[in-house]
């Protein structure tokens, strides 16, 4: 019988990953191992944008099967009205970890829960009825949340863990976001790339917050990392870009290419 997955696991997970050039939800990963850390059978990475099409990948693959167009109906048209915890986050705009059973009253009281007991029933089974949201991204544009399933309820200590776990995926999700809008600035006719240069997608990350106007400590709570990481980060970008300061390191990416000009960037 294997040992659950624990802070160290998630560490050399996160490690690896933000070594990456990621610009997109490394879910095959991420859900197995979040799944494993709770004891779940399964798992879900969602993006809903007010805009556009729900994006959801499973774990495990094929986790549906033969429902799921009535799976993708009912989250279309039904979730936000019968999922205890989409009615909480819409109706209270938090983006906390909270399970289904700790969702407040005033947002899904009995009956609520009851008619989630048999929709769940239904589509996915009583397997998974017991759920828990982890948000890594909300804003006005897109929403997007990690969440397992399983029969019982997450504990105290399970909770804590979420949150902690869920700081390290929000910052994951920021990088991913960071490292995607500098690949499409850079496109595939920008030369010299991040990668020409040698900055990983970590030092990337940071320069594109550092054009934005972040400081070291500001760019640290939007990573979710110490201001003396950034510190370190930065020293090394200013090498490797052969500047001595901030603002020459700006400029000098801005004549590289890799960001773009002061004239070129949004309000």
């Amino acid at each position: 019988m294997g040992t659950t997955p624990g802070d160290g696991e998630w560490l050399e997970l996160v490690a690896d990953l933000v070594g990456r050039p990621l610009t997109g939800w490394p879910t095959e990963q991420v859900l197995p191992l979040l799944a494993a850390t709770f004891g779940a059978p399964a798992g879900s990475f969602n993006d809903r944008s007010p805009s556009g099409p729900i994006r959801r990948e499973a774990w495990p693959a094929g986790l549906f099967g033969a429902r799921y167009p009535e799976v993708e109906r009912w989250d279309r048209e039904s979730a936000p009205r019968e999922h205890p915890l989409l009615r909480y986050y819409l109706g209270s705009g938090r983006r906390d970890v909270v399970q289904v059973c700790d969702v407040p009253e005033r947002f899904a009281g009995r009956r609520a829960q009851d008619r989630w007991r048999s929709v769940c029933h239904h589509l996915l089974g009583d397997d998974v009825v017991a759920q828990i949201a982890l948000p890594v991204c909300s804003g006005p544009l897109t929403n997007r949340a990690l969440l397992v399933g399983r029969v019982d309820p997450f504990s105290p200590a399970e909770m804590a863990m979420a949150h902690r776990l869920q700081r390290v995926l929000i910052a994951l999700d920021r990088q991913i976001a960071a490292h995607a809008r500098w690949s499409a600035r850079t496109g595939e006719h920008a030369v010299p790339t991040a990668s020409c240069v040698g900055l990983t997608p970590r030092e990337s990350a940071v320069l594109d917050l550092l054009a934005a106007g972040g400081t070291a400590r500001a760019i640290a709570r939007r990573l979710a990392v110490g201001e003396r990481t950034v510190q370190k980060h930065l020293q090394r970008v200013y090498a490797k870009l052969g500047v001595p300061d901030r603002l020459a390191a700006v400029q000098r990416a801005q004549v590289l290419g890799l960001l773009p000009s002061p004239d070129l960037r949004g309000p």
